[in-house]
């Protein structure tokens, strides 16, 4: 009963600083924040809406007069961007000198130009996206990461406050068992603090993520959530550096290795793979980095545009 006593002695002491804490805890442990994206598209706006080939070795084969001016990434970008006839016709023109030839090649690369343009806006617009979602999720994730060290500060300061109460007590206190009570229950809660701050990840949100594009990439699936050229540029080998494998391909093999350390089992059960749930602060910081990952794979498709553009002009000289 005096070990009792002296375990209720400390902890009404340190009551005012965890009141506060169980109580946050308890409202926040399912929070439910950002229900839904901010930063879903408000509609599908790509104009590529059509089928486009993905028989590779067939469109090289039928554009084979062109591999002495153009790469082969090049020549399927014509392709999903249907614009074969217009660079067959300005690689086969005999006089460009002319008059009627540089208004016909100006009209030519204008409609070129068009579709180019339509092209990278898609790319624009799901860096945007992701950009915007990216943003959002760090945002949460400061969220989860204040509130957990909001808690493990307040652990701390009682730790500190039982500890220093406990000190005092000893001197105070002249009865031996008494005493002996308090020093063991300063101990007991002490310890308990000390464990409850190395555990800090009673923190969580709840979040949709409906529109889960990390899910696109894992499960290698597009239900229009990306335009069509987009994820042809993504599925399509011949667009990586290897030629070997796609850019979805490696981007997926990089999230194994990095986020989930090549366990495959923990990666399928993620919650970052599905279209929402709880997430802990780890999970959080894991979907904002390959969030950032998939983005700057999005904007690399830039650079085979680039490299066409800068073919084709070397076919109006």
């Amino acid at each position: 009963m005096k070990i009792w006593s002296g375990v209720c002695t400390i902890g009404y002491m340190s009551i005012l600083f965890l009141n506060s804490s169980c109580s946050v805890q308890k409202n926040a442990t399912l929070l439910s924040i950002a229900k839904e994206s901010y930063c879903i598209p408000p509609q599908n706006t790509t104009d590529f809406n059509y089928g486009i080939s993905t028989n590779s070795d067939s469109i090289l084969k039928a554009n084979v007069s062109l591999k002495s001016r153009f790469s082969e990434a090049s020549i399927l970008i014509m392709n999903a961007l249907r614009i074969n006839d217009e660079v067959h016709e300005i690689v086969n023109k005999p006089n460009k000198n002319s008059l009627e030839s540089m208004v016909r090649l100006n009209t030519l690369k204008q409609q070129i130009d068009n579709r180019v343009w339509i092209a990278n806006s898609e790319i624009d617009a799901l860096s945007a996206e992701l950009d915007c979602e990216g943003e959002r999720v760090d945002q949460i994730a400061n969220f989860v990461d204040n509130a957990n060290s909001g808690k493990t500060t307040k652990f701390t300061v009682a730790s500190i406050v039982i500890g220093a109460a406990s000190s005092i007590a000893t001197v105070l206190i002249s009865n031996e068992s008494l005493n002996n009570g308090v020093a063991i229950g300063a101990g007991v809660l002490g310890a308990s603090l000390g464990f409850a701050t190395l555990n800090p990840k009673g923190k969580k949100v709840e979040m949709s993520t409906r529109r889960n594009l990390l899910q696109n990439v894992w499960l290698n699936q597009n239900q229009h959530e990306i335009s069509p050229f987009v994820w042809y540029m993504l599925t399509e080998p011949k667009f990586s550096n290897s030629g070997k494998t796609t850019l979805l391909q490696n981007t997926k093999e990089r999230w194994l290795m990095y986020q989930f350390d090549e366990n495959l089992t923990k990666a399928n059960k993620s919650v970052n793979f599905s279209k929402g749930g709880i997430y802990h602060a780890d999970d959080l910081h894991a979907r904002s980095q390959m969030i950032n990952q998939f983005q700057s794979v999005v904007r690399s498709i830039k650079q085979n545009i680039n490299l066409f553009l800068a073919e084709l002009n070397t076919a109006f000289d």
